[in-house]
């Protein structure tokens, strides 16, 4: 009702100059031929003429956008009724086009997505084989220095074959039962070469939690958040995994590291696509701004509140929230049960 009278404002406010013109002109300059009570007579007959027009124009108001949220082809005929015969056509061959459009554009990005799989693929086999060459380099120095930009580029390769993904991903999920401390362990796993180099403390508290989500995608989260845990590391540097159980329906994965923190006024806008913040512009550390975005996006299609927390010069900490676990455990078991009976 609000949108419709914004729409009808205009006509509105006519209506009620002219209603003024009117008593102005038989009140005032007719006062001695007209009886006041003929002109309130004649003002409630247009006051409930105007609302009864008002009334029908918000009905058919309701008609006409609900037809527009829909698909128009369908009430093809409704939409004739109010609309005309040659608007409906005009929406019809619009809603047509936009539709071939869409279409093209899900196959384009389908296509590039799949471009981009076999890429890392067929990159990852040369991959290797330097990997395999460079373990014969006899200048130790340059062995290790090469062995960190391979280590490098396989990660920018894993992140940009998931990231890939990322805008189609509800068909690239599967559900499961995940072991927290696995999931850790993976990640650690992936980052193993840049958290020994800088001589990282790792302490995991994650005493056998479980929480039901995408294994891989998890993984992928982790790894994202250990690496800035690298990339931003202070001196000594550690990092800290701490799960506990809120309740029957939420485990709290929490990720901490004593790096150099983020400034208080930057934390709302870490998760922006792009946002680079201060520790880019200094000029010590690259960033693409984008890593800290993906964790975020993949959070929302898996369903993971994700909370930052940090003070310049004491460390970060992220909190990842799992939720209704208990109800997926309750469902996987029954499941099993009916596939044994």
């Amino acid at each position: 009702m609000k949108n419709y009278l914004k729409e009808k404002l205009g006509g509105i406010l006519t209506c009620v100059m002219v209603l003024a013109v009117i008593n102005l002109y038989f009140g005032v300059l007719c006062a001695d031929s007209v009886y006041f009570a003929d002109l309130l007579y004649l003002d409630g007959i247009l006051l409930a003429a105007g609302l009864f027009y008002l009334a029908l124009g918000y009905r058919k108001w309701k008609q006409i956008t609900r037809i527009l949220d829909d698909e128009i082809h369908k009430n093809r005929e409704e939409a004739s009724r109010l609309l005309g015969s040659r608007v409906t056509d005009v929406l019809c061959r619009m809603e047509k086009e936009n539709a071939e459009d869409i279409s093209i554009l899900l196959e384009e990005r389908d296509g590039l997505t799949d471009y981009i799989t076999r890429w890392a693929h067929e990159v990852k086999l040369p991959l290797s084989a330097l990997g395999l060459m460079n373990e014969r380099n006899p200048d130790g120095e340059l062995q290790g220095e090469m062995q960190g930009c391979l280590e490098r580029i396989q990660q920018l390769l894993n992140t940009m074959m998931m990231s890939s993904k990322l805008k189609n991903m509800e068909n690239d999920v599967r559900y499961e039962k995940v072991y927290l401390e696995e999931a850790v362990n993976e990640a650690l796993k992936n980052q193993s070469y840049f958290l020994i180099r800088e001589h990282f403390q790792i302490e995991k508290i994650l005493e056998g939690a479980t929480v039901y989500s995408d294994r891989r995608w998890l993984v992928y989260m982790l790894d994202q958040l250990i690496g800035n845990a690298v990339k931003y590391r202070a001196q000594q540097p550690s990092l800290t995994f701490e799960a506990k159980c809120i309740s029957a329906d939420e485990v709290k994965l929490t990720v901490k590291d004593n790096g150099i923190g983020i400034a208080e006024g930057e934390i709302p806008y870490i998760f922006d696509r792009g946002y680079i913040g201060s520790n880019l512009r200094s000029g010590d550390y690259r960033s693409t701004g984008m890593g800290l975005y993906f964790v975020k996006e993949t959070a929302g299609h898996l369903g993971i509140r994700l909370e930052a927390y940090s003070r310049q010069g004491e460390g970060t900490r992220f909190e990842l929230r799992f939720f209704n676990n208990t109800a997926y455990f309750n469902m996987d078991i029954d499941a099993k049960r009916q596939a044994e009976e």
